[in-house]
């Protein structure tokens, strides 16, 4: 059985991004994450390397906001979806990074035909 190890645990947005981005990779109906730029008005859908390019982080405190920009199935109930990807980060972070206070917000970026 594993023992209580006394400290303090400190993670970088980086690696919630990395988190959040594969716990989303996983779900029912997301094609991938999707990075827009402004300049250009271009979608991109990212390779895993870039996942993290595609969410955004913001910390006050113990609170963690995330924000993923995703690219969906045509035909999937958008709806269940986000409820989908919302549960499922939630729960790496809960588990892996040991974050309780957290809150995901979807942002579909487009719907894509495989």
């Amino acid at each position: 059985m594993a023992k209580a190890v006394s400290g303090t645990l400190q993670i970088s947005n980086a690696v919630i991004a990395d988190l959040a981005g594969y716990a989303a990779l996983m779900c029912y109906g997301v094609v991938g994450m999707a990075y827009t730029d402004d300049q250009q008005n271009l979608e991109t859908l990212l390779t895993m390397r870039q996942i993290r390019k595609g969410i955004d982080v913001e910390m006050d405190g113990s609170h963690v906001d995330v924000t993923l920009h995703v690219v969906v199935d045509a035909g999937v109930n958008m709806r269940s979806v986000c409820e989908n990807l919302e549960s499922s980060v939630k729960f790496m972070l809960d588990q892996v990074a040991q974050i309780k206070d957290s809150d995901v917000h979807v942002v579909i970026e487009s719907m894509r035909v495989r």
